[in-house]
């Protein structure tokens, strides 16, 4: 058996373990491993299969060793996740919030958000740097990302409080998500708006996903990622009639039984590219990507912004793999298999076992009490391990610091103050001991006129505010 064969019955077989695992319990597709398992089945798996019978200019050795590198990193996601949580993480993310200043903030986001694609909007084609956006409109788009922490904070709040107000929120914050989706073909934007809803459900108000919701979910996602193409076309042109048309099954079926652009195939070619150059980069691209995303060349000049990088970041990789006489096609990704690699080598793999750990880190504050910063949190970052996954992992880091920024500006602002907690624990307290105070002895006799008070004391005795008073000053209440 040939060793791609080898190498992709093993990543099957991961996934297979991992799908048995979400059978029985539906809730586990929420954890790390576990969506990242989906991920791989929807994007790797259909794309591994195309290459070994199409390998184009990707060498049949060359298609085994990505085949590897997806299998090291998919078993590190697994690893990572199974070692121990970093306590910290849980103490700096699970505090008290003021739920409504943690609206007021969602409001402010969609407000930033909004008038930032207003802005956009403004702008011609030329003035935004033609397909590759430049100046003012990077700027603008940064913003606007604002919306997707906006849209979560709403459905929280509408979820909890069942207001007027929150609901309408929620449904404006909606919009720019819903018309990126509809009208551009983002695959990125949908997937975080579908994932937002469902696990506010599921934290909010402890909703499982239903075993037929995840497998259309899954298959639905399979069948159309090799239409996206074909869709973003037609709905730039606005022609939603041939939209309909499209028939997803017998695309997929061309998708597998012809040769396509594959973003497996540029992994394949970038590893054995690095690996005959011995050229790694040890991490500096990851600083690059920082810089690129978080440095305004406008405001600072481009000199400056490049001189802070090792290098710019259009030259980081094409010039490597034109060594062996190939090019990547425009608007494919390297994959977070072939982009680790160029970082690290084979040990590139290690940077999914630290996601493990990350994410087992995070999903374990989103269970503690005051999760609610953790839960938004947990919700925005969720996405980006996927793109790790998809694209490449140099993404990751920008975007968890994205949101680390403002959802933690945001905390500073809602999160409850010592003192608050305790002088609303300070009255809570002495509610109960004004109860006690005013309570008749247990062996008196009751008068008939005031048995349904005496009830309502052996019910607040007996309530769990009353048990940790009694247990704090050692006091017997009642029965």
């Amino acid at each position: 058996m040939e060793p791609a064969n080898i190498y992709f019955a093993i990543v099957c077989g991961m996934l297979a373990l991992a799908f048995g695992t979400v059978a029985i319990k539906p809730e586990r597709i929420y954890e790390f491993p576990y969506f990242m398992a989906a991920v791989f089945a929807v994007f790797i798996v259909p794309q591994a299969i195309s290459l070994m019978r199409f390998p184009g200019a990707a060498r049949p050795e060359w298609v085994a060793n990505a085949l590897l590198m997806s299998c090291l990193c998919f078993a590190m996601c697994w690893l990572g996740y199974r070692l121990k949580p970093i306590q910290s993480v849980q103490r700096l993310l699970a505090q008290p919030v003021n739920s409504d200043r943690l609206f007021q903030g969602g409001l402010v986001f969609i407000g930033i958000s909004f008038f930032s694609q207003h802005l956009l909007s403004q702008m011609t084609t030329e003035e935004k740097g033609g397909s590759m956006w430049t100046g003012p409109s990077t700027i603008y788009l940064f913003f606007t990302g604002l919306t997707y922490p906006a849209f979560a904070i709403c459905l929280f709040t509408a979820l909890r409080t069942r207001s007027l107000l929150a609901w309408a929120a929620t449904v404006v914050a909606a919009i720019q998500p819903a018309q990126v989706t509809i009208l551009a073909g983002r695959r990125e934007p949908a997937i975080q708006f579908l994932l937002t809803l469902a696990l506010t459900l599921y934290f909010h108000r402890g909703i499982k996903p239903p075993r037929w919701a995840i497998l259309s979910a899954i298959t639905g996602a399979m069948l159309a990622i090799p239409a996206t193409g074909t869709y973003r076309g037609l709905a730039a042109k606005r022609e939603w009639e041939l939209v309909r048309q499209i028939d997803l099954v017998k695309n997929f079926r061309q998708y597998l039984s012809e040769e396509s652009i594959l973003e497996l195939r540029n992994a394949a070619v970038l590893i054995e590219a690095t690996r005959c150059s011995k050229d790694y980069e040890f991490g500096t691209a990851y600083w690059d990507q920082l810089v690129f995303r978080f440095v305004p060349a406008q405001l600072l000049g481009r000199e400056f912004k490049a001189s802070l990088m090792f290098k710019p970041t259009e030259n980081r990789i094409h010039d490597e793999v034109a060594t062996l006489g190939y090019e990547i096609p425009t608007g494919s990704t390297l994959t977070g298999m072939g982009d680790s690699f160029r970082q690290f080598g084979w040990f590139g793999c290690l940077f999914f076992a630290g996601l493990g750990i990350l994410f087992n880190s995070l999903f374990h504050a989103t269970q503690q009490p005051n999760a609610i910063f953790a839960q938004l949190f947990y919700i925005q970052v969720s996405t980006s391990a996927m793109r790790a996954a998809t694209h490449q992992t140099v993404d990751f880091l920008p975007g968890l610091i994205y949101y680390a920024i403002f959802l933690g500006l945001l905390l500073l602002y809602a999160r409850e103050r010592p003192l608050t907690v305790r002088l609303r624990r300070g009255r809570r307290r002495s509610t109960v001991a004004q109860q006690d105070e005013g309570a008749l002895p247990i062996n008196a006799p009751t008068p008939a006129h005031s048995r349904m008070g005496m009830r309502e004391v052996r019910r607040s005795v007996r309530s769990p505010r009353a048990r940790g008073w009694r247990r704090v000053h050692g006091r017997r209440l009642g029965p």
